[in-house]
């Protein structure tokens, strides 16, 4: 049943947080006027929505506690979880603002109760697109220079141990047409900030649900180095308890991608493009 396959977009917001040149930090929205955003906002670091995210997951659970998340010689407890979705090769995830998501799989129904967590299992590379108006001229990491500026079509590594990717934006004087970029997460922060396996991000779109992201190795322990990273896991909690009940017959559901993406500068007059998480907004009827 389609409310059933639904549920898995609750649990999506789960996957993207902070990668850019800070660590747990929260930057407060991109100021616009008329749409064009500000180029003092981006130099000081904002956070912006994104035209699409992209993103593979594996598996997705709802839980009616928190789960007690992976350690260097455990994987994750799930006891108290029941898994809603399985593809076992991964299935993408491409999200827009305000659009529901299709994902090929294999979905269960989730026993009658109230749901207060999430747990998701994810690739940890995915794709960012998106282009703007500035209202200053900024050079593109990539290629270009001008007030029209957004992704390039490329790929990269966010890391601790070689940095970051510095190929992800282009600009130009007249309107261009964004490129996905897909970047690979392999630490949480800075470059210059010590290894980071484990990231939260608190106050998700200003309600009180919360999300961390746990790094594994191959067998789903958390990665005891970078080399050893792997995949992706994420825990929400979320900001209203999800009930299911033998009257639940659909979900009502929208995404908020107000923190999707997060502008910074890339060094003089460039401009660094990364990401942030995103919420999915529903309701049960």
């Amino acid at each position: 049943m389609k409310v059933f396959k639904n549920l898995l977009i609750i649990l999506v917001t789960i996957f993207i947080f902070e990668l850019s040149f800070t660590n747990d930090a929260k930057a407060a929205a991109c100021n616009t006027s008329s749409g064009v955003l500000s180029e003092a906002d981006i130099k000081s670091g904002c956070e912006y929505t994104p035209d699409l995210y992209e993103i593979v997951i594996y598996k997705m659970y709802l839980c009616t506690s928190s789960p007690t998340l992976p350690t260097v010689t455990a994987t994750v407890d799930l006891t108290n979880c029941s898994q809603v979705f399985n593809n076992a090769s991964g299935a993408t995830a491409s999200v827009s603002q305000n659009a529901e998501v299709d994902l090929a799989g294999t979905y269960t129904k989730p026993p009658n109760g109230t749901y207060t967590h999430g747990y998701a299992m994810m690739n940890n590379t995915f794709g960012i697109t998106a282009s703007f108006q500035i209202d200053g001229s900024m050079d593109g990491l990539t290629t270009g220079s001008g007030v029209f500026c957004g992704t390039a079509e490329g790929s990269g590594t966010h890391s601790k141990g070689s940095g970051t990717h510095t190929n992800n934006s282009v600009c130009s004087s007249s309107a261009i047409t964004a490129g996905k970029f897909t970047e690979t997460l392999t630490h949480f922060g800075g470059s210059s900030d010590n290894w980071t396996r484990i990231g939260t991000a608190t106050n998700i779109n200003g309600t009180s649900a919360e999300i961390k992201g746990i790094l594994v190795d191959t067998n789903g322990h958390l990665a005891a180095n970078e080399g050893e990273v792997d995949k992706l896991e994420g825990m929400v909690t979320f900001a209203d308890s999800i009930v299911i009940t033998d009257a639940t017959s659909s979900l009502t559901m929208s995404f908020n991608l107000g923190e999707g993406m997060s502008l910074n500068s890339g060094g003089g007059d460039s401009i660094f493009i990364g990401s942030g998480p995103f919420q999915a907004i529903f309701t049960t009827n």
